[in-house]
């Protein structure tokens, strides 16, 4: 009787594993650092702490960003920079103009999204339109969120998503997990952050003049 109770209620555990994996609760998602460490590497290319399949970067070129679609399972893009120069990672990088992008993204079954970085501006909350706009998109899942460099402005717009959703809530944690990917840290210590413009992608999730006493 007790055997038998037991492989039933064992049972029934893996049929509610199994539940949950086919409606999607449960999944794995693909390590940039481990499945590509050369693209992680050169382009900042990261998974996003939620969970989701969401994935950050800087501007990829048109061969890896297709490849990046079909390979990590992306569903939608959100782009923060422009064209010319601000749609390279680096300068010896050929452009990946916004229309290409499109391109390439709606050619493999991807929505495509423009999100003006610089949009609400407000102190001690940062770009608010900004933020939400390109929440809304993450919050869907497997998601590309990327800037030309994967710092800065995606820097800001990451951290605010995982801050308002719930996932990274504390302004410390938040702010080791995003100075990893750009330079904040060196500016502070040079005493050019603060009125840089860099400080307001900051103050999107952690509030400045907190920010500030932390780092005078």
């Amino acid at each position: 009787m007790r055997i038998s109770l037991i492989i039933g209620v064992s049972l029934a555990g893996i049929a509610l594993i199994m539940s949950f994996r086919n409606k999607g609760l449960f999944k794995s998602y693909l390590d940039p650092k481990v499945a590509d460490p050369e693209i992680h590497k050169k382009f900042n290319f990261d998974i996003i702490p939620d969970g989701k399949g969401n994935y950050r970067a800087g501007q990829l070129t048109s061969n890896e960003l297709e490849y990046i679609i079909k390979k990590y399972g992306i569903k939608r893009i959100v782009r923060l920079n422009g064209d010319g120069n601000d749609s390279k990672k680096r300068s010896s990088y050929p452009e990946t103009p916004r229309s290409l992008e499109k391109s390439i993204c709606e050619k493999n079954g991807c929505e495509y999204n423009f999100v003006n970085a610089h949009s609400g501006y407000v102190r001690g909350k940062g770009y608010i339109q900004s933020a939400k706009a390109a929440s809304d998109i993450m919050s869907k899942g497997n998601t590309l969120i990327h800037c030309a460099h994967g710092a800065d402005r995606t820097g800001g717009l990451v951290g605010a998503y995982l801050k308002n959703n719930g996932y990274m809530t504390d302004n410390d944690q938040l702010w080791a997990y995003t100075t990893k990917y750009n330079g904040w840290m060196s500016m502070i210590r040079r005493n050019t952050f603060y009125g840089s413009g860099f400080d307001k992608y900051a103050d999107t999730f952690y509030p400045i003049d907190e920010l500030r006493r932390k780092y005078p």
